[in-house]
């Protein structure tokens, strides 16, 4: 069934297929923070999937799982997800990105938007490097942050606090009830991804930024024959990391999201490959292959309980009316 599946159809059936699980989440959690905050009777278990959208959680996760080699059970969730996601960049490129995660979906919209409407624009190799900075700003400054500026105390202060227990509430309080500065930002950010391709992907995303740095270590990567290419350039066209494929024998750019699009548009069949180790792979392994990660991590963190939060309900309650009403 996967073979018969064109590159671009599989990648939006993967995508939306996560969008689904991640709206089911959202409302999940809602009904869940409507009883923490006695707003409901009825008592909704807490879906730890939500912690999906707590990266820095996960990410002082991380400093302490390889600082004590203890495990985060405020947020296990959101360790076992980054983990995931590094492991999908050091095997399959960008999968995470490119399948997994529901901004994509967005961003591919929004792209495919801006053609329909003749607006979307690839800025030059220069113009990209400089509005690329932003990304890896941020990301140095929460890596320097979590693993430099602060020491393991501060960690461990920080995770045993209230307010890491309602981070994610917070979260979809800010989501609910978005301020006008928000709204504006968002606007702004539809508006120029639409002009400019994979925007916020491109040129903001600090998740992306890490993911594609440790991209750069993977077995895996689009090849092109120089001697079977016609240069009819519809492979960089195609690519919505706007990698210049058609100057490449091999794609090791960190904004590759291995979904082979490049390939689709490819008018010479067998020019443009996906090979791991040196052979020569299906067009649907790095989507396959990223789904089967997610779900192994998912298994495993379930299995070995590391997946649930260990936390008494009536304790989220009362610090959920305590830092939310």
């Amino acid at each position: 069934m996967l073979e018969k599946m064109t590159p671009p159809v599989l990648q939006r059936v993967i995508q939306s297929t996560f969008l689904v699980l991640c709206l089911h989440t959202g409302w999940q959690f809602h009904r869940f923070v409507l009883w923490a905050t006695g707003a409901s009777e009825v008592f909704v278990p807490r879906p730890a999937s939500v912690e999906a959208f707590l990266p820095i959680a996960a990410l002082m996760g991380l400093r302490r799982l390889l600082q004590t080699g203890v495990w985060d059970m405020v947020h296990p969730a959101a360790l076992a997800i980054l983990l995931a996601a590094m492991v999908t960049a050091l095997v399959l490129r960008k999968g995470f990105c490119g399948y997994v995660c529901p901004v994509g979906l967005i961003s591919g919209l929004l792209n495919t938007l801006g053609r329909r409407l003749s607006l979307s624009r690839v800025p030059g190799p220069w113009a990209a490097r400089q509005l690329s900075v932003p990304k890896y700003l941020a990301l140095g400054f929460f890596v320097y942050t979590v693993f430099i500026g602060m020491d393991l105390a501060a960690i461990e202060e920080f995770a045993a606090g209230p307010y890491n227990y309602v981070a994610d509430a917070r979260m979809l309080r800010f989501f609910q009830s978005p301020s006008r500065t928000t709204l504006v930002a968002l606007a702004a950010l539809l508006v120029l991804g639409t002009v400019l391709r994979s925007f916020w992907c491109r040129y903001l995303c600090p998740y992306g930024a890490l993911l594609g740095l440790l991209s750069w270590a993977s077995p895996t990567s689009v090849h092109r024959d120089p001697a079977t290419c016609v240069q009819c350039g519809r492979c960089t066209r195609a690519c919505p990391g706007c990698i210049r494929v058609q100057d490449m024998e091999r794609v090791l750019s960190p904004e590759c999201l291995g979904c082979m699009r490049c390939q689709e548009a490819c008018p010479v069949e067998g020019c443009i490959t996906m090979r791991a180790a040196g052979r020569t792979i299906p067009a649907w392994a790095a989507g396959a292959g990223s789904v089967g990660i997610m779900l192994g991590a998912w298994l495993l963190a379930l299995q070995a309980g590391l997946w649930d939060q260990r936390v008494p309900p009536a304790m989220l309650q009362r610090f959920y009316r305590m830092f939310l009403e």
